[in-house]
């Protein structure tokens, strides 16, 4: 495989038209003319070549706010888990951990009737059993009963409470029957994480991902000096009551906790083009990345909220396209990806060779988690191809 390194270039140099590369910026630019959103930044690239990335809108809407730059923060949302699950898989190629070992051989306190079947893969495709609707009720009946004095001082006491409240819940499922799409199984992943490496999650990431990939605008607990770039969102936007709070930008949360830039999410796509090695550093075997990136659950149904899926196609972190068109009506069936709350998009498509980003404000509430713009965004970057 080759070990492309994402630079800016012209289109012609990845086998694409530069007049339809032209027509991707304009549509990305339509989204925050016409009021879609008031904010975005996108990327989208090609065998190493970025052809486009571009920033539209403000940083907020009020009055003077200054127009939005390409190094803007983004609350990356469910994306993290991208980050979480090439950390385990880090762990497992080092021999720390094992995929079919069960969760309660590193967390003991995972307990309950079936909680041994429960193994470290579950979790990473959302087959563990745990219904997070469930899972809430359980956890909101103990509200109040975690000692917080007992948080070790590697990790946050939000994060330790909802973990230890969630620790006992009963399974709805046996392991590895549906797939229900769970926040708390990452948690749980990240605290693997924890316990194995002897380090935070947070720490473990950024110093094993994000400084080896120089990815510099991807942090946990958003530095102060930092904060001025995150985007905010209008008040009455979907997730804003949580999103870009105090709390939130604070998080270390394996399950959604980092904030990023458009750019540093495409490298870390890239990575994966690139078979786990990027700017000569590899970070994952080929092995590991094919493993990552295809269908772990053949067979296996999911219902996410209004949408049933057959098929559930999942990976180990990614979602697998296979027939659900999830993004873009053009991806191949071996692309893979992931969306976060309120937006952000990231797919790689290995078919053909391209990266692309999309990172906005959502404004629309009948698809708070899945914006329907960056279709069309995805569309018309594949539609620029000319060479395959």
């Amino acid at each position: 495989m080759n070990d492309y390194v994402l630079k800016e270039g012209r289109a012609s140099e990845c086998g694409m038209s530069q007049e339809r590369v032209e027509r991707v910026k304009r549509v990305a630019s339509d989204m925050e003319h016409q009021g879609i959103t008031p904010a975005q930044v996108v990327v989208a690239a090609r065998r190493g070549t970025v052809v486009v990335h571009q920033a539209d809108g403000k940083f907020g809407g009020e009055q003077g706010t200054k127009g939005l730059s390409i190094n803007a923060l983004f609350p990356l949302c469910s994306v993290t888990k991208l980050f979480t699950a090439a950390a385990i898989l880090m762990l497992v190629e080092e021999g720390k951990i094992g995929l079919n070992r069960p969760v309660v051989d590193y967390i003991p306190e995972f307990t309950g009737e079936g909680k041994r079947a429960v193994a470290v893969h579950h979790l990473l495709t959302h087959t563990s059993g745990i219904d997070p609707e469930r899972l809430w009720e359980h956890k909101d009946g103990k509200r109040g009963s975690v000692d917080l004095s007992l948080c070790p001082d590697n990790q946050q006491a939000d994060i330790y409470e909802s973990l230890t409240l969630g620790y006992d819940a009963p399974l709805a499922n046996k392991p590895g029957e549906v797939m229900a799409y769970c926040g708390y199984g990452y948690e749980l992943l990240g605290e693997i994480v924890r316990r194995i490496s002897g380090q935070s999650y947070a720490s473990f990431v950024t110093e094993r991902i994000f400084h080896p990939l120089s990815m510099r605008d991807t942090f946990f607990n958003v530095p102060e000096e930092e904060r001025y770039r995150i985007v905010r969102r209008p008040a009455d936007a979907p997730c804003a009551e949580w999103i870009e709070t105090p709390g939130m930008i604070a998080s270390e949360s394996a399950g959604g906790g980092a904030y990023g830039t458009a750019l540093d999410l495409a490298v870390f796509a890239q990575l994966f083009l690139n078979g786990g090695v990027y700017g000569g550093v590899r970070l994952l075997s080929p092995v590991t990345v094919k493993e990552m990136t295809r269908n772990q659950i053949a067979g296996v149904a999911s219902h996410y909220r209004d949408e049933v899926f057959p098929e559930a196609y999942w990976g180990y972190g990614w979602a697998v396209n296979g027939t659900k068109r999830d993004g873009g009506d053009l991806f191949s069936g071996a692309a893979y990806s992931h969306w976060g709350a309120a937006g952000p998009f990231v797919c790689a498509d290995p078919v053909y060779g391209t990266v692309t980003v999309h990172l906005s404000v959502e404004l629309d509430h009948n698809r708070p988690f899945k914006n329907m713009y960056a279709d069309y965004f995805n569309n018309t970057v594949l539609a620029a191809i000319e060479e395959l």
